[in-house]
């Protein structure tokens, strides 16, 4: 599993492969600059067999430096694209496995930013710049060597020369982590206002506040390309102090290799080969300082900002099935959603019977939804405990809870997928089990309009279904999957009264479901065996609707 930068690479025959042809790879470069030499000797003494004899060689090598340089770059690809995809697979593991609790203190668009440009980041930066590092040090090893074998004074005064280049990238590359970092930070800040301003367009156009918004904007814009300004000025620096050393090299082995030519200590191939040579070093330098702080930067990705947490974090462990045969119960129950808070539950004690329909009202922020995420376990009691017939509903398997409840909410959420997908959430149903299901929810006259085709597209976030058509799709869902205990939350809020009235009918009619339902209105059908009223924490039970009228 892809737990930190360094695990990111696993070592198997594919990462063996791949690092033994970009470690190859190189070698066909020198034997290129080899042969140059043999082949401008071999002219200048006019030996014609010899020069044969080496173009053919150098044909050969011609060849396997196109073959071994596009498989090593074939590999490093292939390689790099099954580690991320790995790493996003175990990264949206890992988010699925959080409680909402923890998932909510991180913005949306960060998971999103995460999944997408962090993993690409990681994966050119530092898989495939893991291969391209050690490839390029192969090529710069490989060519200093066969020009100590050629000319050992001219080598060494290369070997001084390249030396201010890689010292220098050092420098640079942990300058470069320190600005990556904060790049990043101001990149996600800079999403998250987009994803702000896009998805309140509404509100912006109705109160009339395009002004404020492009200069609030702009601020975060300025800050983002700052960011990137600075990060990318770094790897320039570093980029121009390559390119400048390379020349130095350059001058060291044009002027040496004269000045040893006119003394007639060496030929012209073995200058030529120098030069040659001199390339494989110099371009690799120029490459490899920005290679390298790239390389260092991308550990930043991988800050304790989400990835660590995601990593430590162990799934429900709990595997206690639980049975649901006589009451959901809460004892004393107080929960206030951050410390200095006032709470909004407080000691809350209120038993529904399974089977039973129960209908809950009170004024907007008075607490009912919360009852409803500490069932759904979004977050857990303060003091107190929720009991499931005789077991504390923490001690029970999440996974077993959630077979039992279905939660109708106000905003369904449809995926962009067909009607059958978007009732059975991939889970292996007839079709015959899926129409009935829909009919049920009161889908008959829509399946009647579509010729019953399961196939039919939803849309993206249901757009091709009305208000009241997708919360009887939801509704569906719940009827599906026969869960016995259904939580409507405020579900028909938007809807206009009789199309509201009759998707709650359809629930209240099931003898076999437990409905607790969150409601605002004021005429409470008379399905409900108990009503209840939200007031300063505390449920106050009404024996009937009419007095719950009266109430309100």
């Amino acid at each position: 599993m892809p737990t930190t930068a360094k695990s990111l690479i696993k070592i198997n025959f594919l990462f063996i492969l791949t690092f033994f042809i970009n470690i190859i790879a190189p070698l066909s470069n020198v034997a290129f600059a080899l042969t140059i030499k043999l082949l401008i000797d071999d002219g200048v003494s006019k030996n014609i067999t010899g020069l044969y004899y080496h173009l053919g060689v150098s044909i050969v090598i011609v060849i396997c430096f196109v073959c071994l340089n596009y498989l090593a770059k074939f590999l490093t690809n292939l390689y790099s694209a099954k580690r991320i995809t790995a790493s996003r697979l175990f990264l949206m593991q890992k988010i699925l496995e959080m409680s909402y609790a923890a998932f909510s203190r991180q913005n949306t668009s960060d998971y999103q930013h995460l999944l997408l440009n962090e993993t690409q980041q990681l994966g050119d930066d530092y898989l495939k710049g893991f291969f391209q590092i050690a490839r390029n040090l192969m090529l710069i090893s490989a060519s200093l060597g066969a020009m100590f074998y050629s000319e050992f004074w001219l080598a060494l005064l290369i070997l001084i020369a390249t030396a201010l280049p890689l010292g220098l990238s050092g420098i640079s590359a942990k300058k470069s982590e320190k600005l990556k970092n904060q790049a990043l930070l101001q990149e996600k800040s800079y999403v998250n206002k987009i994803k702000e301003i896009i998805s309140g367009y509404v509100t912006i156009k109705n109160y009339q506040v395009e002004n404020y918004i492009s200069t609030m904007y702009q601020k975060y814009l300025n800050s983002y390309a700052k960011s990137q300004l600075r990060l990318r000025g770094n790897e320039a620096l570093t980029a121009t102090v390559s390119e400048l050393s390379g020349l130095v090299v350059f001058l060291v082995a044009f002027g040496g290799g004269m000045i040893l030519t006119v003394q007639g200590y060496t030929t012209i191939g073995s200058v030529t080969a120098i030069v040659q040579l001199v390339n494989f070093v110099v371009l690799p330098i120029n490459d490899l300082g920005l290679l390298i702080s790239r390389f260092q930067s991308s550990k930043q990705l991988l800050a304790p900002t989400i990835h660590q947490p995601l990593i430590a974090r162990q799934p429900d462990l709990k595997n206690k099935r639980g049975t649901l045969k006589k009451e959901i119960k809460f004892e004393q129950v107080d929960f206030k959603y951050a410390p200095n808070s006032a709470r909004v539950l407080k000691d809350l004690s209120v038993n529904f019977i399974i089977g039973k329909k129960y209908a809950i009202t009170g004024k907007s922020g008075s607490g009912k939804t919360t009852i409803f995420k500490l069932l759904l376990q979004l977050f857990q009691p303060d003091q107190g405990r929720i009991v499931i017939d005789q077991d504390n509903l923490q001690d029970l398997s999440s996974a077993w809870w959630y077979s039992q409840l279905a939660i109708i909410p106000q905003e369904v959420f449809i995926f962009n997928d067909t009607l059958k997908n978007n009732v059975t959430l991939g889970r292996d149903f007839s079709d015959a089990a899926v129409l009935s299901a829909l009919q049920q929810a009161g889908l008959t006259d829509f399946l009647a309009t579509i010729q019953n085709n399961l196939a039919y597209s939803c849309g993206e976030n249901g757009k091709n279904l009305s208000g009241g058509q997708k919360q009887r799709l939801s509704i569906a869902r719940a009827f599906l999957k026969a869960k016995p205990v259904v939580l409507f939350d405020e579900a028909t809020s938007a809807l206009d009264e009789k199309t509201g009235n009759d998707i709650e009918n359809t629930l209240l009619q099931k003898q076999e479901l437990t409905v607790i339902a969150i409601t605002h209105k004021t005429n409470i059908s008379g399905l409900y065996d108990q009503i209840f009223k939200m007031d300063q924490g505390k449920l106050i039970t009404v024996s009937a609707p009419s007095l719950e009228n009266r109430l309100l």
